[in-house]
């Protein structure tokens, strides 16, 4: 993260404990502030409306709501929130149901550091690209 860039408010959303704990420490470690955790997707569409947070990343596999669901009802309800998928599956299925969903960038677990600032990067410039958008 370059000195000009703020931090992003992030919420993550998997019902893997590890899975979250891992993403949680590596965001932190580049700079951005985890502002909640859920472990289904109900729980996360409802923190993303109420924290507001500028990107939420999603496993697709989650109880009560899948994060291909969560995502299409965080984009229609706060739609400023940057959306990442988050999968150990990366079929062209799954891929393409996560951009027709919203979201702006798909990383395949296991990840790395590289593949979620990359991710990251890449939810920033569709965020850039939709408010200079008349």
């Amino acid at each position: 993260m370059t000195p000009l860039q703020t931090p992003f408010r992030i919420v993550i959303a998997d019902d893997d404990s590890t899975t979250c704990s891992v993403l949680r420490l590596l965001l932190q470690e580049h700079g951005h502030l985890v502002i909640g955790e859920a472990h289904d997707g109900e729980k996360a569409v409802d923190m993303c409306e109420i924290h507001k947070p500028d990107i939420a990343f999603l496993d697709i596999q989650m109880p009560r709501l899948t994060g291909h669901d969560a995502a299409r009802r965080i984009v229609e309800r706060t739609p400023d929130v940057g959306i990442i998928i988050v999968s150990a599956v990366p079929t062209l299925e799954n891929v393409q149901a996560a951009l027709q969903a919203g979201a702006a960038s798909f990383v395949v677990k296991p990840f790395n550091a590289v593949k979620v600032v990359d991710a990251i990067e890449q939810c920033r410039r569709q965020k850039m690209l939709q408010s200079s958008s008349p």
